[in-house]
């Protein structure tokens, strides 16, 4: 990366970092609140009712990724004629989306109540419930495009303040008014009206920091470009669908092989999960526009190290937090709402890969749709969806909940796991795949090993329960976790590589501050 690619990132992570930190700690008191006065019957219903939406949202057919991809060239070149073109075509594009996704949300009323099943501890209209959910997620199609424009040219921090004061809004409302009323259409209502906030505020925003996007002398884009991005759309319809169906239907299986209870017991894990996820994946999509405009080059080796360097950070991070998930999830769960909330080991261990191998999959991704690379490989998620399928109704009824999540994990190893690599090794880097699986092995091996020694230590040294026990433990447990890796890996060209950027950021922000 350029020092200026590298500034834009470091602002990025350290922003987002810190919001995201926010935001988890007011969604942890939120779901506190929301299990406590509610309880794990609306906590199932929250959750199914997010995934339905999340497969609706197939509608959406990749068209953020091909649009994002488009935009990296002109910005680089400041072609704002070209930018112009594009935001035109992907604002009548998404206003479309949003009306079919709409539509085929209203089109599954009928069968909400088949989906659900014994909705008898519901007090609301559970229809009623499901279109609250489906209009907070259409509004967001009618303002996405220009928050895309601001992530494109490498201004995500942006975003995400907006999102985090609008979010401790919605926050703060929400447990005001459910500890008052006990009603979950308040408490959804306020989401929906919030949503459209935070979208209509960063549109806003867009507008003004890019006013060209008012000019109304918007010329056509040329035949050639049209079919490129129809081209893209086309293998990313066929990739989206695969991964939205891989990625949303073990709620729908838990709830039809096991039960709804079930799947807001799964939610409480999930949702501790899915803090780690959350802030790994943001950090991650705060670097994606970085690694496009890097892409947008010919330097094939400053690509690769890149990329290197990108594994190493989420092998550090996703491993040590699979490793503390696995000792000190259901802990967790069992102080924070009690015995009753706790799930089976096996189930747990089954999450946490599935976590592991999912997130570890981030730089080939990221590298993947940064680099343009959508033809490529675009069946590999209808595959992964199939057989995740068939090994759901499979190891479901075999395993229960344990089986349906450890099908997930297979079903990505056998498909995305060993497919993307390849794809972007012999297209951006021109070199065969054996060194990423080989680093792979060896730092998986690293993180178990290490895994094992930091609970095996924190467990003899800390012998005491409750609470304060739990944190001691996971203070000892991170401290030896580290030390242990990094003592490992800290000869290695991404470590030396990640410290000499860093210093380099460093003293030239230090330099612009004095």
């Amino acid at each position: 990366m350029s020092s200026s690619r590298s500034e834009y990132v470091a602002k990025n992570v350290s922003i987002t970092l810190a919001m995201q930190i926010v935001k988890n700690l007011l969604g942890f008191v939120n779901r506190t609140v929301f299990v406590y006065i509610l309880g794990a019957e609306y906590l199932g219903v929250n959750s199914l009712f997010t995934d339905i939406l999340t497969v609706l949202s197939f509608a959406e057919l990749g068209i953020g990724n091909a649009m994002v991809f488009s935009l990296y060239k002109p910005i680089a070149r400041g072609d704002q004629e070209k930018i112009k073109s594009l935001m035109k075509l992907y604002a009548k594009t998404y206003q479309i989306i949003g009306i079919v996704i709409a539509g085929l949300g209203i089109c599954l009323v009928p069968f909400i109540g088949h989906i659900v099943g014994d909705v008898s501890y519901i007090k609301e209209n559970i229809i009623l419930l499901y279109l609250l959910f489906l209009l907070n997620s259409v509004i967001s199609y009618f303002f996405v495009y220009k928050k895309s424009l601001i992530i494109a040219c490498q201004k995500n921090y942006i975003v995400d303040i907006y999102q985090q004061i609008f979010y401790a809004f919605q926050v703060v409302a929400q447990i005001l008014f459910l500890a008052i009323t006990k009603q979950f259409i308040i408490y959804l209502m306020l989401m929906v009206a919030t949503t459209f906030l935070n979208n209509y505020f960063v549109a806003k925003k867009a507008d003004k920091m890019y006013p060209f996007l008012k000019e109304k002398n918007i010329a056509p884009l040329e035949k050639n470009e049209i079919y490129d991005i129809i081209k893209n759309v086309k293998a990313l319809v066929v990739y989206k669908i695969g991964g939205i169906i891989l990625e949303s239907t073990d709620s729908i299986f838990i709830s039809s092989i096991i039960n709804v209870v079930t799947v807001g017991l799964y939610a409480n894990y999930k949702i501790v999960v899915d803090v780690f996820r959350t802030i790994g994946s943001q950090v991650m999509n705060s670097i994606v526009a970085s690694v496009g405009n890097l892409n947008a080059g010919d330097d094939t080796e400053k690509k690769e190290k890149v990329f290197n360097e990108m594994f190493y950070i989420s092998g550090w991070f996703y491993g040590f937090a699979t490793a503390g998930l696995c000792c000190f999830l259901s802990p967790l769960v069992s102080v924070w709402l009690g015995n009753k909330y706790v799930i089976g080991f096996d189930a747990v261990l089954a999450a946490c890969v599935y976590f592991y191998i999912s997130n570890m999959h981030y730089p080939c991704y990221t590298y993947r749709t940064t680099a343009g690379l959508f033809v490529f490989g675009k069946y590999v998620p209808m595959f992964s969806a199939i057989i995740n399928i068939i090994l759901d109704i499979v190891m479901g009824r075999l395993w229960g909940l344990a089986g349906i999540l450890w099908a997930s994990s297979i079903a990505r190893i056998v498909t995305y796991e060993l497919i993307d690599p390849i794809i972007v090794y012999k297209k951006v880097f021109n070199k065969p795949v054996i060194k990423y699986f080989f680093q792979y092995a060896m730092l998986t091996v690293l993180i178990v090993v290490d895994a094992i020694v930091s609970y095996r230590v924190s467990f003899f040294v800390l012998r005491f329960d409750g609470f304060m026990g739990l944190i001691c433990r996971a203070v000892l447990f991170s401290v030896i976790f580290n030390v242990v890796f990094f003592l490992t890996t800290f000869k290695t060209s991404q470590f030396k590589s990640l410290m000499n950027r860093g210093k380099s950021v460093w003293k030239k922000m230090k330099t612009k501050g004095e």
